[in-house]
């Protein structure tokens, strides 16, 4: 029986994963292409200071900021069989955590199938009666494009590049700097400024502590419970912005209105697949939701493309890991040497919503 070939989009955590677990099945598989759009693995951990678009003008991916810290400890952060220094401190900076995504990447032997600068434009099925192939369109960093067939794809790029800014009437009347975190990488440009940083969850909060510590004055504007622990002077709290009005002055939802000079939206990010087109894969694509997704994982009419770590309230390198070792049970998949059988909606666990 003929080997499966696996294509991988993404060599952040994820794409590793799925390509380290592949090449431990030489007898199933053979191995993998990882398309990497950028030049270096790690995804999202993978640190540049250039916001953006890169050279070459594809849009700069990655949203690490210079002092990011983990809130998950490493204990629980680690993959089940490739644990970190024990000699490291429980919550990590980021560089220590793109160390391991590098020794694991190397202890594995995956950057060898890597192809970096490629960027992938089109992922379409081909059924022919009861068998469905993968045609995969890439682009290289010299503009060559190339089209290949494989009998899974694994989409492994992410959900943390493509901001999310909510609509604000009237933004376009702010006379200051309007940014999203996304593009955020330290706070020293900030230090003085009058910052109202929208949104109050794991970002918002981490990078408006930051803005206060170099001087900023700033407005921590979100519709959460109002947060109850001590915040560094400079941090005050307030209600969701609800406009900017003609004169650049931002309204508040309580009815209060301010100045400030930069607005951060700190308000999350949309899932983006554009190389896929949803209505062909009897899927729907929204900002915040994929559906329907069998197990979280596949789509129900194409149960060879799997969407590995789109969940976001998990502990990801292990939900990661679970979830490529669980697309070798699923007894419906192609690459478990049966045919491509159709999951019947009834069957799909409801839609995915983080």
């Amino acid at each position: 029986m003929a080997l499966q070939r696996v294509a991988v989009i993404g060599a952040g955590a994820a794409g590793l994963c799925a390509a380290r677990h592949i090449l431990s099945r030489p007898n199933s598989f053979a191995r993998p292409v990882v398309f990497e759009l950028t030049d270096n693995i790690g995804g999202t951990w993978c640190y540049d200071e250039r916001v953006g678009n890169y050279d070459n003008g594809r849009p700069v991916h990655s949203s690490m900021y210079r002092d990011l810290r983990t809130n998950l400890p490493k204990e629980v952060m680690m993959f089940p069989d490739f644990p970190f220094d024990p000699q490291l401190s429980s919550f990590l900076p980021h560089q220590e955590v793109q160390r391991y995504l590098e020794r694991y990447c190397h202890s594995h032997n995956i950057r060898p199938h890597i192809r970096f600068n490629t960027a992938v434009e089109n992922v379409r099925p081909v059924v022919e009666e009861e068998t469905t192939t993968w045609e995969v369109t890439s682009c290289d960093s010299s503009g060559g494009q190339k089209t290949e067939t494989f009998d899974s794809v694994f989409v492994c790029s992410g959900h943390y590049s493509d901001p999310h800014i909510p609509d604000i009437p009237g933004v376009e009347n702010f006379k200051g700097e309007v940014l999203h975190s996304h593009s955020y990488r330290y706070a020293e440009p900030f230090s003085g400024q009058s910052v109202v940083v929208l949104g109050a969850k794991a970002s918002g909060l981490d990078i408006s502590i930051e803005l206060a510590k170099v001087g900023a004055q700033v407005t921590l504007s979100h519709g959460r419970p109002r947060l109850t622990f001590p915040l560094p002077s400079g941090i005050q709290q307030s209600s969701p912005v609800v406009a900017v009005q003609d004169d650049g002055s931002v309204r508040f939802q309580d009815g209060s209105v301010g100045r400030a000079d930069v607005l951060m939206f700190c308000t999350g990010y949309n899932f983006r697949y554009t190389f896929l087109d949803a209505d062909q894969l009897s899927l729907e694509i929204q900002d915040h939701m994929v559906s329907p997704l069998y197990r979280f994982l596949t789509p129900p009419a194409f149960p060879s493309l799997f969407f590995i770590g789109i969940c976001k309230i998990i502990c990801p390198f292990p939900n990661f890991d679970c979830q490529v070792l669980k697309t070798w049970l699923l007894p419906q998949l192609s690459i478990c040497q049966e045919s491509n059988v159709r999951i019947s909606p009834v069957q799909c666990q409801g839609q995915f919503r983080p």
